[in-house]
């Protein structure tokens, strides 16, 4: 007779529950690094530009110079803007991510409970069989030794 775990399906299905939140978790956690890697890009779109402006404003007096300085700080206002924004986003983003790591926390502590029960019952049964096999070890040796056949 073969160990067979009543509540296995139970345990399958959570197994399946938690790395379902498993990969929703890295999901959340994959998007939150590219957020935060586009405000990151938004930073270096304005050093760049604010290097162009220093540029331009050391080079000498230029005529051409007015628009171009104009258009540079209309440009870092605009990321400004666009970085407020990002770091709303990269917030949401970071609430997710800690629902999804507080999901697969949940799913994991629930298959590990059943686990946990899969184990003693395992040993239960173990004990039992072997406690089983002594029990006709000891049948036979009283029926040996019955028939004269002992030690």
């Amino acid at each position: 007779m073969a160990f067979r775990f009543r509540l296995q399906k139970v345990l399958d299905h959570r197994a399946r529950l938690e790395d379902e939140a498993k990969r929703d978790y890295l999901v959340a956690q994959a998007n939150t690094v590219a957020a935060v890697q586009e405000l990151e890009q938004i930073y270096v779109a304005i050093d760049m530009a604010r290097t162009r402006g220093h540029e331009l404003v050391t080079g000498g007096p230029d005529p051409r110079m007015a628009p171009t300085l104009q258009h540079t700080d209309l440009f870092i206002n605009g990321q400004k803007i666009r970085i407020e924004r990002q770091r709303a986003k990269i917030r949401e983003l970071k609430t997710s991510e800690e629902e999804m790591q507080d999901r697969l926390a949940l799913a994991a502590r629930e298959k590990k409970t059943l686990e946990k029960l899969r184990e003693k019952h395992l040993q239960e049964y173990r004990a039992e069989r072997a406690r089983k096999e002594q029990e006709e070890a000891d049948d036979l040796a009283v029926m040996r030794y019955g028939r004269g056949e002992g030690p």
